[in-house]
């Protein structure tokens, strides 16, 4: 086979190749971004996390980081067993740009069996994450954008309520939970049951 006529410069093959490592941690995460920590090494020193409308929900890798945490924390916790509804895996489609990756996914949302949240409906959590890519190869921004909940669109409000509970340092209580569980659903019209 004849050799390219061309080359990739030092420093964009550098970033290529740095690219390709952070876009495979990142497939490798993103189906259990509700359950674990990212690979903290795949995101950039000012990473930044913004909603649909523009606002910055977390800057930092620290930050940003730690949201995450909170989630995982939050929805592998015992308190959901009887008063919430928790994430399973995500369904990822992944379009990969020369600058950006788009990541189309789904999640699951399964009530407790037993508890304040029994009787709420399963459900669906779905959206797009947009990852830039910055000039090293890492992540460097993260876009939400298209939330639904059962196919409805959810309003940017009440993610950010979401995020915001989420990201506390204590963990949330029953009641919260419930409030939060029911503040999604209430969002699409479903009718959830008054908490205890």
């Amino acid at each position: 086979a004849a050799l390219p006529t061309s080359f990739l410069s030092d420093a964009a093959f550098s970033r290529a190749q740095a690219a390709h490592r952070n876009i495979g941690r990142l497939r490798g995460f993103a189906p259990a971004a509700f359950t674990r920590s990212p690979p903290e090494v795949a995101f950039s020193d000012d990473i930044s996390l913004v909603s649909d409308l523009g606002v910055e929900l977390a800057r930092g890798r620290d930050a940003y980081l730690s949201l995450f945490e909170a989630v995982a924390a939050l929805n592998t916790s015992p308190l959901l067993d009887v008063a919430g509804l928790r994430a399973g895996e995500l369904q990822c489609d992944y379009s990969i740009g020369p600058d950006a990756v788009s990541v189309r996914w789904s999640a699951p949302l399964t009530p407790a069996s037993t508890g304040i949240s029994a009787a709420l409906p399963a459900a669906a959590l779905s959206g797009v994450s947009t990852y830039t890519l910055a000039a090293d190869g890492r992540l460097c921004r993260h876009e939400l954008s298209n939330l639904r909940l059962n196919g409805r669109r959810l309003p940017s409000s009440t993610l950010a309520e979401w995020l915001r509970l989420y990201r506390r340092s204590s963990p949330a209580s029953p009641a919260e939970a419930f409030a939060t569980a029911a503040e999604l659903l209430a969002a699409v019209g479903a009718e959830a049951p008054p908490p205890p």
